[in-house]
């Protein structure tokens, strides 16, 4: 790990949402699981704020190269729709941080729009590196897998897109299968010692700091708090487009929000510098590396 005394330091992004030329494409085209996700893009105005997203996102890749940082997290929405070529064009991109073992990354609610159970588009395309060094604990898929850094942190990949239905564009969920593995992981002994990370695409609480359906959406919220406050954890989660940080305190660990890294006027990441998971600042960086508070 590239720690300087003691320090280590990850950068957290999110919600790339890479889109392909959807005003060019009937709307019927993503067939009715897509029609919803179709209406926020056209509708409601997504398609123009994500505009010209792909020269963002690579400027975004360049900069992530560049930061000496000991690993990258992407928490979900690498797509719009979670068409195949979206899904296949940003792992394209992150390929080389991939490879390089610098980076994890997992999917939002987004990656699921055009998607089935049986296709599971992110799974198929993100397969290399969605493997596990306690691949005995997953039990929904590749979920939840743990990947261990250096010797000082653990990464808890979660899937919080486990909703059926209409349901899937508004919410999201975890699952006690998953809870519990996921409770399994960070009492296991080789994260003895060891700072973990958790990811998870949706948050169980808003900017407000409380449980809201837009901001948050988490149907088993509670049950996420209840187990990152167990133990040495800092939660870290995408689906919001605001970028906000709330600070442990005796009820709760550390919960990092990370905006849209790529929205159009929105654009930053965070970039998280710890010793343990109490002993933790966050600096928020829009593009160009500027530090923005």
């Amino acid at each position: 790990m590239n720690i300087f005394a003691g320090v280590a330091r990850i950068v957290h992004v999110s919600d790339l949402h890479q889109q392909v030329d959807w005003g060019r494409r009937s709307f019927f085209s993503t067939g009715w699981r897509g029609a919803p996700g179709r209406f926020e893009l056209h509708g409601m105005g997504r398609l123009a704020r994500f505009e010209g997203v792909q020269a963002r996102l690579e400027q975004l890749v360049e900069e992530l190269h560049a930061h000496a940082a000991d690993h990258l997290v992407v928490t979900g929405d690498v797509s719009a729709l979670g068409h195949e070529d979206e899904v296949g064009q940003v792992e394209e991109l992150l390929r080389p941080l991939l490879s390089a073992g610098r980076m994890t990354v997992i999917p939002g609610n987004h990656d699921r729009y055009t998607d089935t159970p049986a296709a599971r588009v992110f799974e198929r395309i993100f397969a290399p590196w969605l493997t596990s060094d306690l691949p005995e604990l997953a039990v929904d898929g590749p979920y939840p897998f743990v990947r261990l850094v250096g010797d000082s942190v653990a990464l808890v990949g979660l899937d919080s897109t486990r909703v059926s239905g209409w349901s899937h564009y508004f919410v999201g969920r975890l699952g006690q299968r998953q809870l519990d593995a996921a409770r399994a992981a960070l009492a296991h002994p080789r994260l003895v010692g060891r700072t973990a990370f958790i990811l998870s695409h949706h948050g169980p609480v808003g900017p407000s700091g409380r449980f809201d359906w837009i901001h948050s959406g988490l149907l088993d919220a509670a049950a996420l708090l209840d187990l990152v406050k167990e133990h040495p954890a800092v939660l870290l989660h995408g689906h919001s487009h605001e970028r906000f940080w709330h600070r442990a305190d005796h009820q709760r660990p550390h919960l990092i929000g990370a905006g849209s890294s790529t929205e159009k006027g929105r654009e930053g990441y965070w970039v998280v510098e710890f010793d343990d998971h109490r002993a933790l600042e966050a600096h928020a960086y829009m593009p160009g590396r500027k530090r923005a508070r």
